[in-house]
């Protein structure tokens, strides 16, 4: 239930906004384009959520793609791109973000 509460509100942040495209290897890949456009871009994601759909709302998909700088995530709904975005890339080592992980002790 979180889970589609999430979407729904992505989603409609997404269609107050502009447009959204993303550069995914050397293809741009925007709101509208086919599924299949992005999986011969980028190839099979890193990760795949799936938020079923109910009387108000069709499934969603949301793709994750992990780039050594970025992380591009891609809202699939009937196999069309509905909303994508790009966003920098967090430390990878795992614990660094939690708030008791090495980065909240302050190590002075």
């Amino acid at each position: 239930m979180k889970a589609q509460l999430l979407a729904l509100s992505l989603l409609a942040c997404a269609s107050l906004c502009s447009a959204q495209s993303v550069l995914v290897g050397k293809k741009l890949v925007s709101d509208g384009d086919n599924a299949s456009k992005v999986r011969d871009a980028a190839g099979s994601p890193d990760k795949v959520d799936k938020i079923p759909g109910d009387a108000s709302s069709p499934p969603m998909e949301i793709w994750t793609y992990k780039r050594k700088d970025s992380v591009i995530t891609i809202f699939v709904v009937d196999s069309k791109v509905v909303h994508s975005q790009e966003k920098p890339a967090t430390n990878a080592v795992v614990g660094n973000d939690s708030p008791g992980g090495p980065s909240a002790s302050g190590g002075r």
